[in-house]
């Protein structure tokens, strides 16, 4: 009994003291080596994407380019590459350049589309702009095939936010003579 009486009347120890946990450093870099092959699996739908745009006459878009092959300057980025990004985006309801260029740098399916380099938004958005009226077709019809191929599903519907000014005032409709013929 004299024992019970000491067990219950002594604490009892803290299942954290004495553990030893391996601490989380967060204040430090990595430097690992990425198959970018496998970010993704064989089934993913940016494989898809990117297959299908493989697949569309892409000449407009490539005539327009001024870097060439022995001449001075930096490479651009292939429009296959950003027609890819601007699809996916898209797909996953992503519509501002500065977005896919942060999703470009951590998303898995970004990071294999681009393999693994950086895109600047400013690249993104120029590209968007300068090509608006060929991309905006070329989405109706992949968004069409990608639909129609059980890809994606059109669950978000976006809402154009152009605003167009009315004919009449809002202190039209308080007066009298407006509120009386009514």
């Amino acid at each position: 009994m004299e024992n019970d009486k000491s067990c219950a009347s002594s604490k009892m120890p803290k299942v954290s003291d004495g553990v030893r946990c391996k601490p989380v450093e967060r204040n430090q870099l990595w430097l690992r080596s990425v198959d970018v092959e496998k970010l993704v699996g064989k089934q993913h739908p940016v494989r898809a994407i990117w297959e299908w745009v493989g697949q569309l006459d892409l000449e407009a878009f490539y005539a327009e380019i001024g870097a060439w092959e022995g001449e001075a300057g930096r490479p651009v980025w292939d429009p296959k590459v950003l027609i890819s990004l601007w699809i996916y985006a898209d797909k996953d309801g992503v519509s501002l350049a500065r977005e896919i260029a942060g999703l470009c740098q951590y998303h898995p399916a970004y990071q294999w589309l681009t393999g693994m380099e950086v895109v600047n938004y400013h690249t993104l958005a120029d590209f968007r702009v300068d090509h608006q009226q060929a991309l905006d077709q070329l989405f109706i019809e992949i968004l069409g095939v990608l639909s129609h191929q059980g890809l994606i599903t059109l669950k978000r519907v976006m809402h154009d936010g152009t605003r167009i000014k009315a004919a009449a005032s809002d202190k039209s409709f308080r007066r009298k003579q407006t509120l009386d013929s009514s």
